[in-house]
């Protein structure tokens, strides 16, 4: 049997660096202006 540990690891590791990076470009002010008008009417 091969060892799959250091590709578990791997998708681990990129999955939380994608993770990472979707939050952050989420957490960003957006450019849209449907976006804009909708967080301005709550």
């Amino acid at each position: 049997m091969t060892d799959y540990s250091s590709a578990i690891f791997g998708l681990i590791a990129f999955t939380a660096v994608i993770s990472a990076a979707v939050v952050y470009v989420l957490a960003q002010p957006t450019d849209l202006p449907v976006i804009k008008n909708s967080q301005a009417k709550a």
